[in-house]
């Protein structure tokens, strides 16, 4: 006759493999895992991740609430609240199971607890999940039974941290893949290549603000800071530009040495203003943005950035050799954007605006007069943006 164990075994190989991602595997099989007997009130999933930023997320299942989740920076574990997390061994890999009971001692020693104790929770049981790439992995449990969970419940657990163990290292690489497809390529990009859009020469035509940035001073800057000095800046400097782009919808496609191309794709139905709008309080929020971090920390060479911003068609999807391709766009108005840029330092301006998209923007605009670009065979007319500090 199949033991309550078993039939949690078979639910995760079976039903469990289901799910799509962590937030739903928790939430179907925390109700299974206290059909089985096991008398859960809260359950954590605790996952280290491969992310620059981020060394682990969280995701909490309380009876009668939604999976909730968190994320936590690589500089938490320097915290006093890591420090004194009663998970610590196991994130630390210097133990499998840790277990606890929550009373006014434990208490004392565990600052979570004193919310647990005062709802009525009796025990803490936290299980380190090994997967094959050796990232630990951690499931903990709270209940409130009275004298904790008993020797036959406790194995009902250890059964279905075996079962889970399989489907962790699934939805692990499936995590992985996504955040390197985040990390390297975007947020919006990186899932279409994800999902299997990487046919060679698969591109598409789109409307779009093209969004050109490049950091002034570049090259005397790299002299002065030598080669980790100069990467910790760009860093500074690319979390500036990319957070102000994102904040408004737009995406970075790629970093160029000291330059970030991004774009801002216009509806094909609706209103390009409302795009163009946001581009430009892009520009101006990432302009205040590096003012702001100039004058946060004045014993650092201060980054100042320009600007261009041009409205057109461009192609945009993979392009490359056969085993190495890039998503990217390209096209004619990519080229003016690029070269828009160029002239910023020149008109001692840093926000550039072609014709096009200063026809397209609702702000008022500033005119530069006509300006010959470097590949452009027309010279153009060049706005700015009445205002901003140079």
């Amino acid at each position: 006759m199949p033991t309550p164990g078993s039939r949690l075994l078979r639910w995760c190989a079976t039903m469990g493999i289901e799910q799509r991602d962590m937030p739903s595997l928790l939430a179907a099989f925390a109700p299974e895992l206290v059909k089985a007997g096991v008398p859960a009130r809260r359950i954590n999933l605790t996952l280290r991740t491969l992310h620059p930023l981020f060394i682990a997320e969280n995701w909490i299942w309380r009876e009668g609430h939604p999976v909730q989740s968190a994320r936590f920076r690589g500089t938490d574990r320097q915290d006093t609240a890591f420090q004194v997390s009663p998970m610590r061994p196991i994130l630390e890999g210097t133990a499998q199971i840790v277990r606890h009971p929550i009373d006014a001692r434990s208490a004392s020693q565990f600052p979570l607890f004193v919310e647990y104790l005062a709802q009525g929770m009796t025990e803490y049981i936290a299980v380190a999940i090994t997967t094959d790439r050796q990232l630990p992995i951690s499931l903990s449990l709270m209940t409130d039974q009275q004298g904790g969970l008993s020797a036959e419940q406790r194995a009902i657990l250890a059964d279905g941290c075996v079962g889970l163990r399989p489907l962790f290292e699934l939805f692990m690489q499936r995590q992985i893949a996504a955040s390197i497809c985040r990390t390297y390529i975007g947020k919006q990009t990186g899932p279409r290549v994800l999902a299997g859009d990487i046919r060679r020469g698969s591109v598409e035509t789109l409307g779009a603000v093209i969004w050109f940035c490049d950091l002034r001073g570049f090259t005397p800057l790299t002299l002065a800071l030598g080669t980790q000095g100069i990467v910790n800046l760009l860093n500074r400097f690319f979390e500036v530009v990319g957070e102000a782009v994102e904040v408004e919808g737009g995406e970075v496609l790629k970093f160029i040495g000291d330059a970030a191309l991004a774009i801002f794709p216009l509806p094909t139905d609706g209103d390009p203003r409302v795009i163009c709008d946001r581009a430009l309080r892009a520009a101006r929020g990432a302009q205040a943005r590096l003012a702001l971090m100039n004058a946060q920390d004045p014993h650092s060479p201060p980054l100042h950035a320009s600007i261009a911003l041009h409205v057109g068609e461009v192609s945009y999807g993979n392009i490359g050799a056969a085993d190495r391709l890039d998503f990217t766009v390209i096209g004619a108005a990519v080229n003016q954007a690029a070269r828009l840029s160029a002239l910023s330092a020149v008109l001692s301006q840093s926000v550039l605006l072609s014709e096009a998209f200063a026809e397209a923007c609702h702000a008022p605009v500033l005119s530069l007069g006509t300006h010959t670009l470097k590949g452009i065979a027309e010279p153009q007319r060049i706005f700015g943006l009445p205002n901003l500090e140079p």
